[in-house]
């Protein structure tokens, strides 16, 4: 990086600043951090408010993520390269990227350990006009492409709610022709996971409590997509499945906080013989039919976001124009905030949440399209 590049950061930068979840954040002034080797500076200009944020970073944390306040919140976003170090083989200022919220150890592939944006001390998040990540976190999209397809950038910030699902698709091996159960259907990754299964030419069955939701879902593709209301109970939910076929995979991102497990049961006694289960949730605990799984030959997968290789082959979907995105395709933006109206922007993502929702904050507005 030249010295020019380098004079051209401010010595500090706004970001919305958590002291502890029980405390309201601040919109502080923040030294700029000093680009390293092996590092890129960003100025994000969609940052995604995520729907239980107020969940984590404020009322007391109920869901009990380790943070390590104070801290910058915020893990997904696009944005625009501020500055690249001498060793960025292909980044430029001004490119247009994604920022991926986990951090994996570069050392070892046997650390299971990632440190995520927002969240661990090492690394401040995207609700702020400057972040800092290690270069492999910036991945580049071709906005030619964009431009030639009109995909507005706001709509490519759904981004994070369809790549997450893609990854664990990928994992399992999700081809075209398949059938998908995606559990609970209703929430931004379920019901993203139901757009990029789509895309993949795979026939979903749509399982969630929302009826609404679930028929908003079912419109998406009439004839592709089946939809299943929770019943509470194991045996009607499978019976209700098993009207629409044998199901290939099962795709669950049941929350930390869910209380009825049993659709988890449900899902893994639909899969047939030699099927997959691909777990994206975040339950502490769960009952697991043994010999069901044994005597079927099921795979189980855990899937923890996905990979740098998945998050470039997913932008290709969107890049070759395969998966739609806007409000046409069923993905629509609540609402855009300034860093200092935090409050409602948190009250939005949470009261706005569902499929096909996104809410963001704008902390650049010199980069708004």
């Amino acid at each position: 990086m030249s010295s020019s590049e380098a004079t051209q950061l401010p010595s500090t930068y706004k970001g919305l600043l958590f002291s502890s979840a029980s405390v309201p954040p601040t919109v502080a002034s923040i030294p700029t951090p000093e680009l390293e080797p092996g590092t890129v500076i960003i100025r994000p200009i969609y940052s995604w408010v995520f729907s239980y944020a107020s969940e984590i970073y404020t009322n007391g944390n109920p869901r009990n993520y380790l943070v390590d306040f104070p801290i910058v919140a915020g893990g997904n976003g696009i944005g625009r390269v501020a500055a690249v170090p001498p060793d960025a083989a292909s980044l430029k200022v001004g490119d247009l990227v994604t920022v991926e919220p986990i951090i994996r150890a570069r050392d070892s592939a046997y650390t299971s350990t990632a440190l995520g944006l927002g969240m661990r001390a090492s690394y401040h998040g995207l609700w702020a006009e400057l972040v800092k990540v290690p270069l492999e976190n910036a991945l580049p999209i071709n906005e030619a492409a964009l431009q030639r397809l009109q995909i507005p950038l706001r709509d490519f910030a759904f981004y994070p709610q369809l790549v997450i699902p893609y990854g664990g698709f990928r994992d399992v091996g999700l081809t075209a022709g398949e059938t998908v159960l995606i559990a609970p259907a209703t929430g931004n990754f379920g019901g993203g996971a139901v757009h990029v299964a789509l895309a993949m030419g795979a026939r979903v069955i749509a399982m969630g409590r929302n009826e609404k939701i679930l028929a908003e879902l079912k419109g998406l593709a009439p004839g592709k997509v089946e939809t299943v209301v929770l019943s509470g109970s194991v045996q009607t939910d499978v019976a209700n499945i098993a009207k629409y076929g044998p199901v290939d995979v099962f795709q669950d991102f049941s929350p930390p906080m869910a209380t009825n497990k049993s659709h988890i049961q449900a899902g893994i006694l639909s899969v047939r013989p030699g099927g997959r289960i691909n777990l994206m949730g975040n339950v502490k605990d769960l009952e697991i039919p043994y010999s069901v799984v044994v005597f079927s030959n099921l795979t189980i997968r855990g899937t923890l976001m996905y990979t740098r290789e998945q998050a470039l082959d997913f932008i290709k979907l969107v890049e070759s124009g395969t998966l739609k995105l806007g409000p046409e395709a069923g993905l629509k933006t609540k609402g855009v905030f300034k860093l200092e109206e935090w409050e409602v922007a948190l009250e939005t993502s949470a009261k706005e949440a569902g499929a096909g929702t996104a809410v963001y904050f704008a902390p650049n507005e010199d980069l708004l399209e």
